[in-house]
């Protein structure tokens, strides 16, 4: 995972972009949602836990764990899609992985000792398959001296404490590994709605510039078992600039960023999901919405609107009119930096960032009827180094 942060970095991608499970309903108000809203933020070796209400918007702490462990440079967590269960990555300073699982309480927080422990070795990310019985977990290894094998594993997850097991090789991946010149990285893009599908992407960076190729593979709901790679959609932009893919609802968007130095403007395109997509249901430029040709931007898990960054601190909200073939704007706004969605799509959080690192993860919620934010509460965030992530307990 620290490789592919560096991987976006280097590649100045500076909007934040949250590929979120998607399989979830969207609520149709600010307000009403019957799942538990939940905000972990990791402080140093402690799991802070919130709740956020879904009528005040207004987060309360509800938990507080204290990891026993020595050595960690910094740690990965994920949640069960019920939030049952959460899973905790320690990056050793020795870079060993480790895994500990944890069950949940009724408020979401996660409670010790851990129902399991494992190495996690060559871990690289990991996607749970929305109706949490698998998941699915990208290890990747070098062979040679310019290679890189990579293994998407499947595990089965046990309904009564959260623990993974029988891991199977599902997909293998031979792909360039030399950070001097073609360097290749694998991860999972997500599910669809029906957990029928489960998306994967290899992105590589080289001398001469970059791309992405995306896959599907169709899902035994019964075993979990995976079918073959099909190319869906490829890209390759040399050094002029990026792509960023995002399989919601049923459809892909593709967000274009171009190279500053570049005549070429952004651009925002959705196309169906099907083998070697390649006709667009929408072309958005600035000629037809003035953030399509300047900003970047993330799906709404609904697909219903695009959230686009108009500014380092403001965010615009687009509705997507795929039978008009076109993205409108609303005339609504975050007016902060986009950061998450909660798994249902009634929360948007965003990041206020201060000038010491530190930040507050600002809480609205929002209609997606209507497109009408509501704005609640924060979380106070001591560093900006600190991992969060958000979840809904059912």
């Amino acid at each position: 995972m620290l490789r592919r942060f560096y991987f976006y970095l280097t590649l100045c991608f500076s909007f934040l972009v949250v590929v979120q499970n998607l399989a979830a309903q969207t609520t149709n108000s600010t307000t009403s949602s019957n799942r538990l809203q939940v905000v972990y933020v990791i402080q140093g070796n402690t799991i802070l836990t919130y709740n956020v209400d879904p009528q005040t918007l207004y987060p309360t702490q509800v938990g507080s764990l204290t990891l026993n462990n020595t050595g960690v440079a910094y740690y990965g967590l994920y949640s069960s899609p019920n939030d049952h269960f959460i899973y905790l990555i320690a990056y050793n300073t020795n870079l060993s992985k480790h895994l500990s699982v944890y069950r949940t309480d009724a408020s979401g927080a996660p409670q010790a000792p851990s129902t399991q422990g494992m190495s996690f070795n060559n871990f690289y990310g990991m996607e749970f398959d929305p109706r949490a019985n698998f998941a699915y977990a990208v290890f990747g290894s070098p062979t040679g001296l310019y290679n890189t094998e990579y293994h998407i594993r499947r595990y089965l997850v046990n309904p009564t404490n959260g623990n993974l097991t029988s891991a199977v090789s599902e997909a293998k991946y031979v792909l360039p590994g030399n950070p001097s010149g073609e360097y290749c990285d694998l991860a999972t893009a997500g599910f669809n709605p029906a957990a029928t599908t489960l998306y994967d992407e290899v992105l590589c960076s080289s001398h001469d510039g970059i791309s992405g190729t995306y896959y599907e593979r169709s899902v035994n709901t019964t075993t979990g078992a995976l079918g073959p790679d099909v190319q869906v959609y490829g890209w390759s932009n040399g050094t002029q600039g990026f792509e960023s893919i995002q399989f919601v609802a049923n459809h892909m968007f593709d967000f274009v960023m171009t190279n500053n130095y570049q005549p070429s403007p952004n651009s925002v395109n959705v196309y169906p999901i099907v083998p070697n997509t390649k006709t667009r249901l929408i072309h958005c430029t600035g000629a037809m919405l003035e953030a399509c040709g300047s900003a970047t931007g993330v799906a709404h898990p609904s697909g219903n609107y695009a959230f686009m960054a108009i500014s380092g601190d403001t965010t615009q909200i687009d509705r997507v009119e795929l039978a008009a073939h076109k993205i409108v704007d609303t005339g609504n706004y975050i007016p902060y930096q986009f950061a998450k969605f909660s798994p249902d799509g009634s929360l948007v959080y965003g990041n206020l960032n201060l000038s010491g690192g530190d930040f507050y993860i600002e809480i609205y919620g929002f209609n997606v009827t209507t497109s009408g934010v509501t704005p609640g509460g924060a979380i106070y965030v001591p560093s900006g180094l600190d991992p969060w992530i958000v979840a809904e307990r059912y």
